[in-house]
């Protein structure tokens, strides 16, 4: 496939389907005035309209998507070929990308359980930790993908 190809495809799916998932919804919620909520300030309500689903469905099957990958990825680069010898760099690049995964993973976790807290609960705590958490992920992914590196 062309390169110009796969830029119209990503293109239309990267954009046209949030683009997809939000005139459904605003058109399934406008009607019957449930798309503006009567308590709090967000269009994505749940008790009205269950709008909110228009965000939690993607969003569990981008993140269901992506482990699949995950563990696709990994397998095959622990199960190499019978006759396939193992390079040093390789098993040192596995070593690596098994200890991001293994300290990454919970801190996005708790990224994403303090987002739901945050929509269960009017605690000020959990909104400030989902805040801190949220914001410092880009950081974590630096320290622990490229700074704690032998290499770098």
């Amino acid at each position: 496939m062309s390169r110009a190809k796969m830029m119209v495809i990503a293109f239309i799916v990267s954009y046209g389907a949030p683009l997809l998932i939000a005139v459904i919804t605003v058109a399934s919620t406008a009607g019957p005035k449930k798309y503006i909520s009567k308590k709090n300030a967000c269009w994505l309500n749940w008790y009205e309209s269950k709008a909110l689903l228009a965000f939690v469905i993607p969003a569990f099957t981008i993140v269901a998507i992506n482990l699949v990958v995950l563990i696709v990825v990994l397998y095959k680069m622990l199960r190499r070929g019978v006759g396939a010898a193992t390079q040093p760099d390789e098993k040192h690049a596995l070593v690596v990308i098994a200890r991001c995964v293994a300290i990454l993973t919970p801190i996005f976790g708790l990224t994403w359980g303090f987002g739901i807290g945050t929509m269960v609960s009017r605690d000020f705590g959990i909104h400030v930790v989902f805040a801190l958490l949220n914001s410092l992920q880009g950081f974590f992914i630096l320290v622990f993908g490229t700074l704690l590196d032998s290499k770098v």
